[in-house]
C-alpha cells in the first residue's frame, strides 16, 4: 500500500468514526415522546371578586418548563415554579399527580379578562394552549365565615357513627379541618376503625370533612369538636347506648317482679286456706255447732 492509499484509508476510517459518534450522540440525547397538552377547559367564566382558576395539563413534560403569560404581552407571569410577575393575586398551583400547572387569580377583576397562554418551550419551537378568561361585572355576595356539624348523636353499641363538618370562609386561609374528642385530637386509625376524609373547594372557599367510626364502642361516647381555624369551630355530643345490657337488666327486673308477685299470691291463698282448715277442724267449733243444733231441736218440740 503506497502513501496515497494509506491516507485515503485513514480518511475513510475517520469519516466512519464521526458518523458512529454522531449516531451515539443522537441516541443519548433522545428524550422520548414530545410534551402534549391534556384535555382541560379553554374557556373560564367567573364573577368579580372570586378566584379564577386557569388549568393547564401537560403530559411527558420531562425536564421542560411550563410558562404562563397574558396575550399579547411578552412578560411571563410564571416560569416553571418561579413567580416572574410579582403580583400577589397571581399564584401557580402544581398538581403533580394530574400533571397540571394551574394559574390562580385571586379577587378577579373585569380587567383580568382576556386570553392567557400556557406554553412549553422546545428546541427551536414551542407548543402552546390558550385559555380565555371572562370576569363578569356582577360581584358575588361576600361569604360570612361559618361552620356546622351534623350526624349521629345517639347510637347503640356496635353500630356506625358518621359525623359531617362543613366550614366556609371569605378568605383562602382554610386548609384543613381537625377533629377532637374530649380534647384529644383524632386521626385516621385502621386499628380503631376510625376514618377521616376531607374535600376542599377553592372556588367556594369551603372544606368538608367526614369522620366515620365503623363500630361504636362505649369509649366512643363523648363530645366531638371539628375545628377549621382558631376562631372557627363547633361541637356535638354523641351518646352510645349499651342495648344488650339494658335489655338484660329489664328482663331481670321483670322476672324478679313476677316471682315476688307469685309468692305473695301463694302466701295469701295459703293463709286463707290455712285459716279455713284450722277454723273447721277446731273442737270448740264442733261443740258450739252441736249445742246450737240441740237448742233449735228442743225449741221445735
Amino acid at each position: 500500500m503506497n502513501v496515497v492509499d494509506w491516507r485515503i484509508f485513514r480518511i475513510k476510517c475517520y469519516l466512519i468514526l464521526c458518523c458512529f459518534l454522531q449516531n451515539i450522540c443522537l441516541v443519548l440525547s433522545s428524550e422520548g415522546p414530545l410534551p402534549s397538552f391534556t384535555n382541560t377547559p379553554t374557556n373560564v367564566v367567573t364573577h368579580k371578586g372570586s378566584v379564577a382558576i386557569l388549568r393547564c395539563g401537560v403530559d411527558n413534560l420531562g425536564t421542560k418548563t411550563v410558562t404562563w403569560r397574558k396575550l399579547p404581552y411578552n412578560i411571563p407571569i410564571t416560569v416553571g415554579k418561579d413567580q416572574f410577575l410579582k403580583i400577589d393575586r397571581f399564584k401557580l398551583f402544581q398538581v403533580p399527580y394530574q400533571g397540571e400547572w394551574n394559574l390562580h387569580i385571586k379577587n378577579a377583576q373585569p380587567f383580568d379578562s382576556g386570553t392567557y397562554e400556557c406554553h412549553v418551550s422546545l428546541k427551536g419551537e414551542k407548543i402552546s394552549r390558550n385559555i380565555t378568561l371572562t370576569v363578569l361585572e356582577t360581584a358575588t355576595a361576600p361569604l360570612i365565615p361559618s361552620i356546622n356539624m351534623s350526624g349521629t348523636q345517639i347510637v347503640e353499641k356496635g353500630n356506625p357513627i358518621k359525623l359531617l363538618c362543613n366550614a366556609t370562609s371569605g378568605n383562602d386561609k382554610l386548609q384543613s379541618i381537625d377533629w377532637f374528642k374530649d380534647g384529644n385530637k383524632l386521626q385516621t386509625s385502621y386499628t380503631n376503625e376510625i376514618f377521616i376524609s376531607q374535600k376542599v373547594s377553592i372556588s367556594e372557599h369551603s372544606i368538608t370533612s367526614t369522620l366515620d367510626i365503623d363500630k361504636a364502642r362505649m369509649t366512643d361516647m363523648g363530645r366531638y369538636v371539628c375545628r377549621a381555624s382558631r376562631n372557627l369551630a363547633t361541637r356535638m355530643k354523641v351518646d352510645v347506648l349499651n342495648g344488650k345490657k339494658a335489655e338484660t337488666y329489664n328482663e331481670k327486673r321483670e322476672t324478679h317482679s313476677e316471682i315476688m308477685s307469685g309468692q305473695t299470691k301463694d302466701n295469701k291463698n295459703g293463709s286463707s286456706k290455712l285459716c279455713t282448715d284450722s277454723y273447721v277442724s277446731s273442737p270448740l267449733f264442733l261443740t258450739v255447732l252441736l249445742q246450737t243444733m240441740s237448742s233449735i231441736y228442743k225449741h221445735i218440740l
